[in-house]
């Protein structure tokens, strides 16, 4: 075999175990962290999870055609939705 051809096939060896490396320690990372919303209940006030989370990335809030006072908090690894400030539903990213 000629020289280009074996430098090209341990450059891909190179770059293969190199991706296979990074994506195991990704989901190493993503199985470390811990999971928000394994510890919410339905009905929780938002100033008790505010407390305990702190402050969400972003809100975004609405009213529904009831009046009720609808509100989305995005944290990193989860959305909380409440429904007049109290938790309603929630699910992970």
């Amino acid at each position: 075999m000629n020289m280009p051809g074996v430098l090209a096939i341990g450059l891909a060896v190179i770059i293969s175990s190199g991706c296979a490396a990074r994506f195991s320690q990704d989901a190493a990372d993503a199985s470390a962290t811990p999971n928000r919303t394994a510890n919410l209940n339905l009905g929780v006030s938002a100033e008790a999870i505010r407390a305990e989370h702190g402050q969400p990335l972003y809100k975004r809030g609405r009213i529904d055609s009831d009046g009720s006072r609808l509100e989305d908090w995005f944290y990193l690894d989860a959305i909380l939705s409440f429904k007049d400030d109290n938790l309603d539903a929630f699910r992970p990213r």
